[in-house]
């Protein structure tokens, strides 16, 4: 992370050095005693043209890093939590570890304070897990009280990955442990889908209305609203458990950015015509309130799908770091 900040700041230095050769290329000098009577005053012009380009040049850092450069970190966390959940779905058979401790130059047989440990770690993983059920036989089962409970027990099955089991009862019960923790952590989407295409109309609609060519508007200022429906969708992946709780709870599928997109289309759906029958006879028809309803609305839609980006950093803290 050091090395990164040390390299954005190198690379903006180098932008503000470049506009302020720029600046000092395109100044022209035509009367040498003009140069000799201004130098002092030109001097201080370029320290201070220096401060305001390298200024600007860090806002832009700034503002790159937090529309885009953070995000896409962000994506790149959620995927390998993803994959790594992923991973607990496939059973893991007995040539994988085999030929693992072939590699390390290990003995392909597991002594038995290996499989003692192996079988200890799995208990205390299972015993992270603090809500106990009863069946009517009296047989109690563990479950996940929280997310946090889950994830305990996931180290604890990792640690256990890594005495490399080859032991036919341990990894039976290893590759049992998995499942159970995959049923419990594997993500589905559950969020607004109205808000995604809402944002996805906007950035096309863009790109259509901009100056220049449509896919130039829609990869530069429409991605203001393509970008962060990308980085929603990924942050809007919940784990089964907390997609149960939220069932128990009662709560749905992005139902407040849902109810926003809903409000605008209402609005832009709310114009109606007045009609006048005046006494000769003839009728007349008043539809501007059409108009006005079609401004409101669409200024109502867009400025909800640019909440998106709020919406992706909050959700992105809920189901893949504070787990809420």
């Amino acid at each position: 992370m050091k090395k990164f900040l040390m390299l954005l700041s190198f690379v903006g230095l180098i932008a503000c050095f470049s506009l302020r050769a720029q600046n000092n290329d395109s100044v022209q000098v035509t009367d040498q005693t003009e140069q000799a009577v201004v130098a002092e005053p030109e001097t201080t012009g370029t320290v201070s043209g220096f401060f305001s380009d390298m200024a600007s040049a860090l806002v832009a850092m700034v503002f790159g890093l937090v529309l885009f450069v953070g995000p896409l970190a962000m994506i790149v966390h959620m995927l390998f939590v993803n994959w790594e959940t992923r991973m607990l779905e496939k059973p893991v058979t007995v040539e994988h570890f085999i030929d693992k401790r072939t590699r390390k130059g290990v003995s392909g047989a597991m002594n038995d304070d290996e499989v003692e440990l192996g079988f200890q770690l799995l208990d205390e993983a299972y015993n992270e897990l603090t809500f106990v059920e009863t069946d009517e036989s009296g047989n109690e089962s563990h479950k996940p009280a929280t997310m946090k409970e889950l994830l305990r027990a996931q180290k604890k099955i990792d640690e256990v990955d890594k005495l490399m089991p080859t032991d036919a009862a341990l990894l039976e019960r290893y590759n049992e442990y998995r499942s159970f923790l995959y049923d419990y952590l594997r993500r589905s989407f559950f969020a607004s889908w109205k808000l995604i295409i809402l944002c996805v109309i906007v950035a096309v609609g863009i790109g259509f209305i901009g100056d220049g060519s449509f896919l130039k508007n829609f990869f530069t200022t429409g991605a203001f609203f393509w970008f962060p429906a990308l980085v929603y969708y990924v942050s809007s992946h919940v784990p089964q458990y907390m997609i149960d709780r939220k069932n128990e709870r009662g709560g749905g599928k992005g139902w407040f950015s849902t109810a926003l997109v809903a409000l605008g289309l209402g609005v832009l759906g709310s114009g109606y015509t007045v009609r006048t029958k005046w006494s000769d006879g003839s009728v007349t028809e008043d539809n501007s309130s059409h108009l006005i309803a079609l401004f409101l609305g669409l200024l109502v839609l867009i400025a909800v799908a640019t909440t998106i980006y709020i919406w992706a950093i909050v959700n992105y803290l809920r189901n893949y770091v504070l787990y809420w």
